[in-house]
């Protein structure tokens, strides 16, 4: 009897870490892509920080994926996020051009509306699509806005003055050297308070992106391992029942 007791404590003790999830198994790794996009997206002093980086992070921790967040100019991640299976990018506007490029997880974040600002100083007109064809505007390379205004026949060099950062961008509508920049409102006050010691009174023109066109989006290399998109797209549903949950 004793015998048969030490094989069954023997059989279950094996099974039991056998079956015991490792507290320190790591979790399996994605590459995650993004730009400097403050306040929802900057490197703090703890790694990639911002509003909208809290939330990716908690989908992969659902979804039991880490991931090293690394910042590049915009161009730069959207080329990795095209060109890598295995790799996430966010924040990303979904267009009809973009669609069949990746997987898709919208929304992350609230839309936030992207429009043309000036120095209050600046008498010129913003306020429509034609005005701006006689302005110089800040535009980031191979942004949403970028690709905008080529497709409604803006040309760089002419009205565009292409930078590889909104910081660059914004440089110049102090400076005097651009009339307009495209931006959200929230992220040009942050940045304008980055970069200039006294408040400066800006306006606002045309709306560019508004509404769902405008919403934050996570999005997946299209040739990434189908168990990694089923995992992420399994995480999201939850979070997005976690973010309802709380409203």
């Amino acid at each position: 009897m004793k015998k048969n007791c030490n094989v069954l404590f023997y059989l279950f003790y094996s099974l039991y870490f056998v079956l015991l999830p490792s507290a320190n198994a790591e979790y399996k790794k994605v590459n995650v892509v993004t730009e400097h996009w403050p306040p929802y997206i900057y490197q703090g002093d703890h790694g990639v920080q911002g509003k909208v980086t809290s939330e990716v992070r908690e989908i992969l921790s659902i979804a039991e994926l880490s991931g090293d967040i690394s910042i590049y100019p915009w161009a730069r991640s959207y080329h990795l996020a095209r060109s890598s299976a295995n790799t996430l990018i966010y924040s990303i506007f979904k267009t009809p051009e973009r669609e069949p490029l990746f997987h898709w997880f919208c929304p992350i974040f609230d839309s936030t509306p992207i429009k043309a600002y000036k120095l209050a100083s600046n008498p010129e007109d913003i306020s429509t699509l034609s005005a701006l064809r006689s302005r110089t505007i800040g535009i980031m390379r191979s942004d949403n806005s970028h690709k905008f205004f080529l497709r409604n026949g803006f040309k760089e060099g002419v009205q565009l003055d292409i930078s590889a950062n909104e910081e660059t961008n914004i440089k110049k509508l102090i400076n005097g050297k651009v009339d307009v920049v495209i931006q959200s409102e929230e992220s040009l006050l942050y940045r304008l308070s980055q970069q200039s010691d006294s408040p400066l009174d800006i306006a606002e023109g045309f709306v560019l992106h508004d509404n769902h066109q405008a919403q934050h989006c996570l999005a997946m290399n299209k040739q990434s391992d189908p168990e990694l998109v089923n995992q992420i797209d399994t995480a999201f549903k939850a979070w997005l029942k976690q973010q309802s949950h709380k409203k």
